[in-house]
């Protein structure tokens, strides 16, 4: 049998159909990972977020987080002006928002707290530490390598 262009014009249409029916199956099914599921409330803390990022300019030392790498742990000193400090730290990953989650402040008379990273899953993290002292709302963010 000899195929004649009309029947190439009918294959090369149903390639086509079935090409575009799989992507969209495939799109469908695989997850969408946003920043954040409340982006656009968010959004619109801009300027609070902002106003509470430069309130940590007016401490006399900025708040420390790091990666002690001896024992494992995140830790976390506040300068000791601030006192009764209430908050929290979340960690937030960038590459899946499904391992997000939110540790609560709870210092020490140094001002200090340690965070077993040991359960963290390695990788790029974001720490946004928001907390609450002396009357003042302030916000922290400091990127992490675990």
């Amino acid at each position: 049998m000899k195929l004649n262009w009309g029947w190439g014009v009918v294959i090369a249409f149903v390639v086509f159909g079935t090409f575009i029916i799989a992507m969209v199956i495939k799109m469908f099914t695989v997850p969408v990972n946003m920043v954040s599921k409340d982006y656009y409330a968010e959004e619109q803390l801009h300027e609070i977020h902002q106003k509470q990022k430069e309130n940590i300019n007016t401490l006399s030392e900025a708040p420390v987080l790091t990666l002690n790498m001896e024992d494992g742990n995140i830790d976390v000193i506040l300068p000791p002006e601030l006192k009764s400090v209430k908050g929290q730290i979340r960690f937030f990953r960038p590459s899946d928002n499904r391992l997000d989650f939110n540790v609560p402040l709870k210092l020490n008379e140094d001002n200090a707290q340690s965070i077993d990273a040991s359960r963290i899953m390695k990788g790029r993290w974001i720490l946004k530490m928001s907390f609450s002292a002396n009357g003042k709302e302030y916000l922290f963010e400091k990127a992490l390598v675990i």
